[in-house]
């Protein structure tokens, strides 16, 4: 066995079809590993042949993409999310290379999918992703968001043609409500960390993202789409600032002269 691909899932039934069926004839394996979905992530995923279903409470990107890694048989991971599919060309890509690999780890074009029309400006383009390596040198980093591959400094990592296609949001909100999620995953970790919010530092680096996204690397030439993404992705720095300052202030004992209201209905009780 020389190729496993790898995923992770949690109620990711919108592409998981299309992405599974990428992936058959170039991995001789395909393992999923899933957090408690409550769509038909598991019957579609049941739908594709020789599919290795595991299921595992999630905590943490990184630590659940590390366990379903563990999982692996082929001597190269193949790691892709449940809304990102191989293109044609980079499936002969990475066919050319089974049975004759040249690298440690191999590196992709992610194009983002973005309400519907294709980015290849801005804040997101060029995205290189190294998501082929071989399985025992590599591990994810257990960040709480935005985790990254880590290789040693020694490997060698090649480059394969072809696009790796993500389906990111087809709205505005749903950019907005996965940034915000992002945001807390983070303020939960600074805040384990002792570190204390600071507005000074948010709105700094929500600046600098901002004109860089929009202005700097192009995003202006994508119309609302760009300013979509560059005022969203910027929003994290401010939204991680709050979600630091609430749980802050909910550890602090002083408590307002008004009751909550969940605390009057339980004094009526």
């Amino acid at each position: 066995m020389e190729l496993s691909a790898v995923l992770i899932t949690y109620n990711a039934e919108r592409y998981l079809l299309f992405t599974l069926r990428a992936l058959q004839g170039v991995a001789d394996e395909i393992i999923i590993v899933d957090s408690g979905s409550t769509d038909r992530t598991k019957e579609i995923a049941h739908t594709i042949e020789g599919i290795r279903w595991y299921e595992r409470p999630f905590d943490g990107y990184g630590c659940q993409k590390n366990f379903a890694n563990s999982l692996a048989r082929g001597r190269y991971i193949l790691s892709v999310d449940a809304d990102e599919i191989l293109s044609p060309e980079l499936q002969q890509s990475i066919l050319r290379e089974k049975g004759q690999w040249q690298a440690d780890a191999y590196r992709m074009l992610r194009i983002g999918i973005y309400c519907g029309a294709e980015i290849r400006s801005g804040d997101w383009y060029p995205d290189w992703k190294i998501r082929l390596f071989q399985r025992d040198i590599a591990r994810w980093s257990e960040d709480p968001v935005h985790e990254k591959l880590l290789l040693p400094p020694t490997a060698k990592i090649y480059t394969l043609h072809g696009e790796l296609w993500h389906y990111t949001y087809n709205t505005p909100e749903e950019n907005l409500l996965r940034t915000s999620q992002y945001a807390r995953l983070q303020a939960e970790a600074l805040y384990k960390a002792g570190r204390k919010p600071s507005w000074i530092r948010g709105f700094l680096r929500f600046s600098f993202r901002f004109i860089k996204s929009l202005f700097v690397k192009g995003g202006w030439r994508l119309g609302w789409r760009g300013v979509s993404i560059a005022f969203i992705g910027s929003m994290f720095y401010i939204l991680r600032e709050i979600h630091l300052a609430y749980l802050l202030d909910r550890r602090k004992a002083h408590r307002p002269s008004i009751p909550l209201l969940h605390d009057a209905v339980s004094s009526k009780s």
